[in-house]
């Protein structure tokens, strides 16, 4: 029987290609960190974070085009005032359902290729929010706030090109000469 040894495949050689320096990666993730923050210290704000939020970083990362990454944004929001409105005029398991068929019919509509859209208009029958309005106006601030700063980062790159030749660097390789 052949054993394996993980920790002889798993060296710190290889950390450094897994932490390489991304500033888009590393201002989303400071984004989230900040959100998350706020959101714990201030409870009347805690819809400011929620789970879809990492979907949308996720989405937004690689993208540069941002009249698309807006009209996401927009759909989103779009989205979550339908089921907001739908949650709270139309009682049980009909309006979940009434939700789902029309954000669905929306991303046709919008040509929104972006899964995270409908999982925002869920939001309101999971959140228990204080007022209807708190989960459109937070999502739409937190997804405005995402947008800006990877414009934000896209800027700085361009202006910067010592940013992206230290995110282009690789490590040196480890083989001998």
């Amino acid at each position: 029987m052949v054993g394996i040894n993980l920790t002889q495949h798993v060296t710190m050689e290889c950390w450094p290609n897994m932490f390489h320096f991304n500033l888009r990666v590393w201002a989303i993730c400071g984004y989230v960190a900040l959100i998350y923050w706020v959101a714990h210290h201030i409870p009347s704000l805690r819809m400011l974070f929620y789970p879809t939020l990492g979907a949308f970083c996720f989405l937004f990362m690689s993208r540069t085009d941002y009249r698309g990454i807006a009209r996401i944004a927009l759909g989103a929001f779009i989205a979550t005032l339908v089921g907001t409105v739908i949650f709270n005029y139309i009682p049980g398991i009909a309006a979940l359902f009434l939700n789902t068929l029309i954000v669905i019919q929306l991303k046709h509509l919008m040509k929104l290729n972006a899964p995270p859209v409908l999982a925002v208009s869920f939001i309101p029958f999971f959140s228990g929010a204080v007022a209807a309005w708190h989960v459109p106006v937070l999502v739409g601030c937190s997804l405005a706030g995402l947008t800006l700063l990877l414009m934000g980062v896209h800027w700085l790159e361009k202006r910067l090109p010592a940013l992206q030749g230290l995110a282009a660097r690789q490590p040196n390789s480890m083989e001998a000469d």
